[in-house]
C-alpha cells in the first residue's frame, strides 16, 4: 500500500468502534478497534501470526481528523484472530462482521446498481441493519420487536 490516506467506515457495537474500509473490493479492518471489541490488546501479536496477504499497514483519518497510522487485518485475519483468541462473544462478533458489516461496507460501493442496499441506521447510540429498497427502508422481521422495546433517543445535554 502507498501513503495515501484511507478515510474509514465506521461501525458501532455495543458504543465501540469498527473502522472498515473496502479496499480492491475486500473488506480491511483496523486491528485496535477489532482488539477493543474483543477486550484483548491484539495488535502485536497478530503481526506474527497472520501472513503477509492478511495485514498490513496504512495512514488512516481519524473522526477528528487527525491522521495516524494504522495495522490493517484482512476479512480472512479477522476470522483467524477471532479463532485464535477464543471467546464466546467472538461468534457474535463474527456474526455482526458476516451479515452486517461486510454487505454493507460493499453495497456502500456499489451505489450505481438498481437493487436493494445494506445500510446501518443510527438510534441514539445504537444501530440497526437495514435495507434500502426504492427510496425506503426495510427493517428485518426478526428484529422488530426489538426495535418496538427502543425509546427514541433523548434531546442532548
Amino acid at each position: 500500500m502507498d501513503d495515501a490516506i484511507l478515510i474509514p467506515t465506521f461501525f458501532i457495537r455495543h458504543r465501540r468502534q469498527l473502522r472498515a474500509f473496502l479496499l480492491d473490493d475486500q473488506a480491511w479492518f483496523v486491528a485496535r478497534d477489532l482488539g477493543r471489541l474483543m477486550n484483548h490488546p491484539i495488535e502485536t501479536r497478530v503481526q506474527h501470526n497472520l501472513d503477509d496477504d492478511q495485514r498490513q499497514q496504512a495512514w488512516v483519518r481519524g473522526a477528528n481528523g487527525d491522521y495516524e497510522k494504522v495495522l490493517l487485518l484482512s476479512e480472512s485475519g479477522v476470522y483467524a484472530t477471532l479463532i485464535h483468541y477464543y471467546h464466546p462473544e467472538n461468534r457474535c462478533i463474527r456474526q455482526w462482521i458476516t451479515q452486517q458489516v461486510v454487505p454493507c461496507l460493499r453495497d456502500q460501493h456499489r451505489e450505481h446498481l438498481p437493487q436493494p442496499r445494506q445500510r446501518v441506521l443510527s438510534w441514539g447510540d445504537r444501530q440497526l441493519g437495514v435495507l434500502q429498497w426504492h427510496g425506503r427502508l426495510w427493517l428485518p422481521y426478526e428484529d422488530l420487536p426489538r426495535v418496538a422495546r427502543l425509546e427514541p433517543p433523548g434531546p442532548a445535554h
